[in-house]
């Protein structure tokens, strides 16, 4: 049996994970969370070609990584559509006010803003490489719907 950690306030905190992004064109997808989400530059690294070899974002305590490969393919692994098979989650302080200013920025949003039965406010968008990013918010306590048992 597992321990009951029904105490921990979720997400957890201070402990962060920080995800990593393989793509061919770093600038494209740097741009992306710059100009369509409001992410700000943190750092990057430009190779001898002239080109992005990695970049670093940040937003509201939120840091996102993103690399080019240093030999063609490595570190890519495709999945269906030509992306890596994942989505990401990020808890933001007002997922109600982040979803409006994407939406002004002209980010189609491909899952609605909605709550959720699991007590999270929810929306998603795709990045230029197919990445499914969920965008969230605790705002309630989890009401598991009729036939669905928590544990």
């Amino acid at each position: 049996m597992s321990e009951d950690l029904s105490h921990l306030k979720y997400p957890a905190a201070p402990a962060q994970v920080i995800p990593s992004f393989w793509v061919e064109e770093v600038e494209a997808l740097r741009d992306f969370y710059l100009e369509k989400l409001g992410f700000g530059h943190m750092m990057g690294i430009v190779g001898k070609d002239g080109k992005f070899d990695f970049g670093i974002v940040r937003r509201d305590g939120i840091m996102v990584m993103m690399g080019r490969p240093q030999s063609p393919g490595a570190g890519i692994a495709r999945g269906q559509g030509g992306a890596r098979p994942l989505d990401i989650y990020f808890y933001v302080p007002d997922v109600d006010a982040f979803h409006d200013e994407v939406r002004s920025r002209g980010v189609a949003v491909a899952e609605a803003l909605a709550t959720q039965w699991w007590g999270d406010r929810t929306f998603a968008v795709k990045d230029p490489y197919g990445y499914s990013l969920w965008f969230c918010q605790t705002v309630g306590a989890p009401e598991p719907p009729p036939g669905v048992t928590m544990v």
